[in-house]
């Protein structure tokens, strides 16, 4: 019996979504032009890993609990599991292109919200280049 609790705990805490946060697509070499180009690529195929995830939601808690509880445990969750595999493939098709998701600490959010909208798109640049605050100002050329 507590091995089918254990198992149910498990399967809820892997629907859950996990927080936004601010991030940007980083690859060494490549700027803000071609992170948005690939960004808007890969959310065309954001429909299919909510598609997938949902459906594996309902084979997952019918397994796991039988056919109506499962599939009225899955309904009531259905958005956040697509919503949660819809971001899942948008990074797996970010890494597929050599992309990784690098999360932007406080100061740095606070560093892109507090500046001009062209300044902004230089320290994305640098950003998604791999860039760091610190060294910001020293591989600009004046």
């Amino acid at each position: 019996m507590k091995v089918i609790w254990l198992a149910a705990l498990l399967a809820v805490s892997a629907c859950t979504a996990k927080p936004l946060t601010m991030s940007v697509p980083s690859k060494a070499g490549h700027d803000l032009n071609s992170a948005r180009k690939a960004v808007h690529f890969c959310t065309g195929q954001s429909d299919e890993g909510g598609n997938s995830a949902v459906i594996g939601g309902y084979m997952t808690n019918i397994v796991l609990f039988g056919i109506l509880p499962g599939t009225v445990g899955t309904m009531l969750v259905q958005d956040e599991l697509r919503t949660q595999g819809e971001y899942d493939q948008v990074d797996r098709c970010l890494t597929e292109r050599g992309f990784e998701r690098r999360e932007l600490t406080p100061n740095e959010s606070a560093w892109l919200r507090n500046t001009t909208e062209a300044e902004r798109a230089r320290r994305l640049d640098h950003l998604v280049d791999g860039g760091k605050i610190e060294a910001y100002g020293l591989t600009r050329v004046q």
